[in-house]
């Protein structure tokens, strides 16, 4: 950070309710899709210039294990 200033930081128990209403909306069939409208609803707070949003599917339909 280039500043211990709080006041310039996004508040995590926010983000994550946010992150939350956003994966209990509006069903969506691609991952993919949820992690956009993830990274979208982050970037919407002041000072977030970039965000990275990994999204796991644990029961994916695939025949070969994965990490």
């Amino acid at each position: 950070a280039a500043t211990d200033d709080l006041a310039r930081t996004v508040h995590y128990g926010v983000v994550a309710e946010e992150v939350v209403d956003v994966v209990t909306g509006e069903p969506v069939d691609l991952i993919e899709t949820l992690a956009e409208r993830i990274a979208q609803q982050c970037l919407k707070h002041e000072g977030v210039q970039e965000v990275e949003v990994v999204v796991h599917k644990p029961d994916a339909p695939i025949t070969v294990p994965f990490d």
